[in-house]
């Protein structure tokens, strides 16, 4: 049977919220045995540089519902400091999807929501404030409204509250919006002596917690001497304050293997769901903002897993499976990228960075087929056709960028935007006999849309991407951009600006490379076109219908070109055809004939007809002799032509 797939939309994924969530999902897919798709753009919804953002939240335009068995959305994360706008258009964008959708912790659209247990995390920081520190007096700093979320929240608090006869004072449970604002809003009041400090301040997020304490703080109100603070979530940032944010770690990776369940319960209704597998303690985590030593496990977790400025041994060779940012700056990625001379270049030297993503099965760089045409941006999809332009496999031992760098000379690779990846229609062919994971992440320079990275691994690996990838596709997006911007100065230096042919400059750089590549049997051979009575045209209709003939020919020389062939525009009427390979004189004269015929047959729409001479030559390649020769003798044969037209005899 085909492998199941569920599809996990997600947004941040180093976040706290959003790893502990792709724990469960991928835990509980692992047990079942289906194929996870993550994506994810990989800021913050408040990115602060908006152009950024938008080009981070095209990746969610990629979505196609067919490739898919269900859906998990984590709203949370997507909703921060109450941006609604990446949340309103994925619940408009969910309505047409016919797969069935589960959304965690918080309503989306009508789709059915999976809770995680927040009550449970408050009964016990209200009794541990309560019983360890003797509170009595207690300040509330809730949500900006009444969910579920903020209910569940808050009746933890209440209910401990009124087990322990603490009278509840409506006036001092305050709104906030589960982001630093909040708490510096209700800082505020208390700075201004509008209201008198409680013994403690339950927040119901850590953000709203670290700005609470830290507007106190500027302003010699002390924490926890003067009032104590208590936050959840136990994110990084409330780990790293001075001081550490007494907080909670909530179970939410129970909540992403509970989503994975319910679609398991939609898609495989007859088969047996299996209640997650957890190693699951309490977890309330004390920094010192109640007032309690702090736990250093908990205060410097975050310091160890960032450990910059550390020094390594670089013969060391298992450090390299486990690459930090330390290492990832120590690379001169950027450098490195930045350096290559053309787009193959980039590629390649893409492709020799891989090591720095370890653990990894195969990354993919997915771009759009028209990515390096800076006058064909577009920042909001994809094209229509995808070129696969890397196809990394890490225990590959064939050479990277002769099989697994796909551009340039008829190399591209090109599929459909809608499949999203070749890959995912391979498991058909049992390619991968363990369940994958794959993380879709974009590409792009500021808004403009390039394409898109993918990670794949075995699922029992866990791997999930952090700030290291992160960082890693900074480089890349801006080494792509860096190549596009050589790539068009070098085509306007080498084309023609009218017809888009090449010029001679790009067609001596470009004959040149295909004689050294060329067998030594290979012949070369030479079309020359030339458009007949063009200064007559020009000083009689005007030279905007001369322009219109020289276009004419231009797309009659263009379409008897093979895509392994040189069409250049010579200047002014003047057009040629160059090429190495195994030709025939046969072979030539179809592509004359193909040229006339298509003169005519554009002539029959034309008011006023256009008329081209042209001729060919064939030779033998010599290495050492210049293609000037038989671009030469291929002009002889067009004069011939257009002597023979004024003759009145036909060649």
């Amino acid at each position: 049977m085909k492998r199941k797939r569920i599809c996990l939309v997600t947004i941040s994924p180093e976040s706290e919220y959003t790893s502990r969530v792709m724990k469960g999902v991928l835990s509980q897919c692992k047990i079942y045995g289906y194929d996870v798709v993550v994506v994810t753009a990989m800021v913050s919804v408040c990115n602060y540089y908006k152009n950024y953002l938008h080009g981070e939240l095209n990746i969610y335009n990629l979505i196609n519902f067919d490739l898919f068995d269900g859906f998990i959305i984590t709203p949370i994360p997507m909703t921060e400091d109450q941006n609604m706008f990446l949340y309103t258009r994925l619940v408009e964008f969910f309505k047409k999807c016919t797969k069935p959708v589960i959304a965690l912790d918080k309503e989306f659209g009508d789709f059915p929501v999976i809770y995680t247990d927040d009550k449970t995390p408050f009964n016990k920081i209200t009794e541990h404030l309560i019983r360890a520190h003797g509170c009595r007096d207690f300040d509330i700093l809730t949500g900006p409204d009444n969910s579920q979320l903020t209910y569940m929240r808050l009746n933890g608090i209440l209910e401990v509250l009124n087990a322990n006869d603490i009278l509840v004072d409506e006036n001092r449970i305050f709104r906030g919006d589960y982001w630093y604002t909040g708490g510096e809003r209700l800082a505020n009041r208390y700075i201004t002596g509008e209201l008198d400090l409680p013994d403690a301040v339950i927040c119901l997020s850590d953000h709203m917690a670290i700005g609470l304490i830290n507007r106190l703080q500027k302003n010699n109100i002390k924490v926890p001497e003067d009032v104590i603070v208590t936050g959840f979530g136990a994110v990084r940032e409330a780990a790293a304050n001075t001081p550490p944010v007494t907080s909670y770690v909530p179970n939410q990776a129970k909540t992403g293997a509970e989503g994975v369940n319910y679609l398991r319960s939609v898609i495989d209704a007859q088969a047996t769901v299996q209640p997650y597998k957890e190693n699951f303690k309490d977890s309330l985590k004390l920094g010192a903002s109640c007032g309690c030593e702090e736990d250093f496990n908990y205060t410097r977790a975050h310091f160890l897993e960032e450990r910059d400025n550390t020094k390594y041994n670089s013969d060391d060779k298992p450090i390299w499976n486990n690459i930090n940012m330390t290492m990832l700056q120590e690379s001169y990625m950027a450098e490195n990228l930045t350096a290559a001379e053309d787009p193959f270049s980039c590629l390649g030297k893409i492709y020799e960075s891989k090591y720095l993503i370890r653990p990894y099965k195969h990354f993919y760089i997915c771009l759009n087929e028209n990515w390096l045409n800076t006058d064909a941006d577009i920042t909001d999809g994809y094209n229509d056709k995808i070129m696969l332009a890397v196809s990394a496999e890490a225990d590959s031992m064939l050479h990277g960028w002769n099989n697994h760098v796909f551009i340039g000379e008829g190399k591209e690779k090109l599929f459909s935007r809608r499949e999203m990846l070749p890959a995912l229609n391979e498991e058909k062919k049992d390619t991968f006999e363990d369940p994958q994971v794959y993380f879709f992440t974009p590409l792009h320079f500021g808004n403009i849309s390039l394409g898109y990275a993918v990670l794949q691994n075995d699922l029992n690996e866990q791997v999930g991407i952090g700030e290291v990838y992160r960082n890693y596709l900074r480089n890349i997006n801006n080494a792509l951009e860096m190549t596009r911007a050589k790539y068009r100065s070098t085509y306007l230096s080498e084309h023609d600006a009218m017809t888009g042919l090449k010029n001679r400059r790009g067609m001596e750089h470009a004959i040149a490379v295909k004689i050294a590549e060329a067998s030594d049997d290979a012949k070369i051979f030479a079309i020359v076109a030339d458009m007949d009575d063009l200064k007559n045209r020009n000083d009689k209709y005007g030279h905007s219908e001369g322009d219109n003939g020289i276009n004419l020919v231009a797309n009659a020389i263009r379409s008897i070109t093979d895509d392994n062939e040189i069409c250049v525009r010579g200047g002014g009427d003047e057009f040629f055809v160059l090429g190495v390979g195994g030709y025939t004189d046969a072979h030539l004269r179809e592509k004359i004939s193909r040229f006339k015929g298509y003169i005519e047959t554009a002539n029959e729409s034309m008011t006023i007809p256009v008329e081209a001479s042209i001729g060919y030559s064939l030779e033998p390649l010599d290495k050492s002799e210049n293609f000037q020769i038989v671009l030469d003798k291929a002009d002889v044969k067009m004069y011939e032509d257009k002597r023979s037209k004024k003759s009145g005899v036909k060649k």
